[in-house]
């Protein structure tokens, strides 16, 4: 019970204070749609995709997280809508947030293009307080235990046939009815990016940097590189900085992606989890390729 509560009271202030936005290993996936508008129909077809994540295993009151993504073009290609919905637990606190996502592609260049999105959402707080001690119930963080909290996010990306870049602040504006002391969001900034090496007929090498600041919080990079096989099969590793190493296996079936990772802590908390989890299925639908395309548009990582 006292690792309970010492853990609520510390992730309560991770929320209030730090990273709020949920965290993945994964990040070569379409969960880029999460945090970048301008990603929905970035991909020659439309897809759908959901994600599990349990972080800390074994640890009290250590996130999960369930997302779903599916995004694809519209109008003459030139306009996409995306849509993601999120379920994450943290300690005390569970929050759901639904987000539609509209993007504009413009193409520059004879293999790139640009595109800039906006997204719209809703995020739903709950907090069960009850499981704290010591709390002042006169304090304006404790006075609700519930929360709805609209949003609007913006973002860019620079995408081509081995490159991508974008930069996206997910949650720009938080529509927050609290008081000024008690404001629950912080604006998450988002810069990355990924290129494709090929080696040989059969091997391409896909290295992907991604870095996430929000106040109050270091700045954090996921630095990763993916090697995939006559791009069917791939494994890879990554470092999240003062956080963990990981390990990434993926597979790619027709229209089928599947992915898993595992996160080893490299911090004092792995004394008392085992680490982490990730699951990954996504769909992209069209036509059936029987055979891998050398020349295969690479903005599904």
């Amino acid at each position: 019970m006292k690792k309970i509560i010492i853990l609520a009271l510390m992730l309560s202030a991770l929320i209030v204070e730090a990273q709020q936005e949920p965290q993945y290993t994964q990040n070569q996936f379409n969960s880029q749609l999460e945090i970048n508008p301008a990603y929905a129909g970035a991909n020659d077809q439309a897809s759908i995709s959901l994600r599990y994540r349990k972080q800390w295993v074994g640890f009290d009151g250590s996130p999960s997280t369930l997302s779903f993504n599916g995004e694809g073009k519209l109008l003459n290609k030139t306009l996409a809508a995306g849509l993601s919905i999120i379920r994450d637990e943290i300690g005390i606190t569970q929050s759901t947030s639904a987000d539609f996502s509209l993007a504009s592609h413009i193409r520059v260049n004879e293999k790139g293009y640009i595109s800039v999105g906006l997204k719209a959402g809703v995020n739903f707080l709950n907090s069960d307080f009850s499981k704290l001690s010591d709390v002042d119930p006169t304090d304006p963080l404790y006075v609700t235990d519930n929360a709805t909290l609209p949003y609007l996010g913006l973002g860019a990306l620079y995408y081509a046939e081995r490159v991508y870049i974008g930069f996206s602040i997910p949650r720009l504006v938080s529509f927050e009815n609290v008081s000024p002391q008690s404001d629950i969001g912080s604006p998450h900034y988002y810069l990355y990016g990924g290129y494709r090496l090929t080696v040989n007929d059969d091997i391409d090498l896909r290295p992907a940097l991604l870095g996430k600041y929000v106040a109050s919080a270091p700045f954090e990079a996921d630095i990763s590189l993916d090697a995939w096989y006559n791009n069917v099969f791939g494994v890879g590793v990554s470092y999240r900085t003062s956080d963990a190493v990981n390990v990434m296996v993926k597979t790619k079936i027709n229209q089928l992606y599947i992915g898993y990772s595992y996160d080893m802590t490299i911090t004092r908390l792995r004394n008392y989890n085992t680490g982490s989890h990730e699951v990954y299925v996504g769909y992209m639908f069209g036509k059936k390729n029987t055979t891998p395309d050398r020349n295969q548009n690479n903005r599904y990582f």
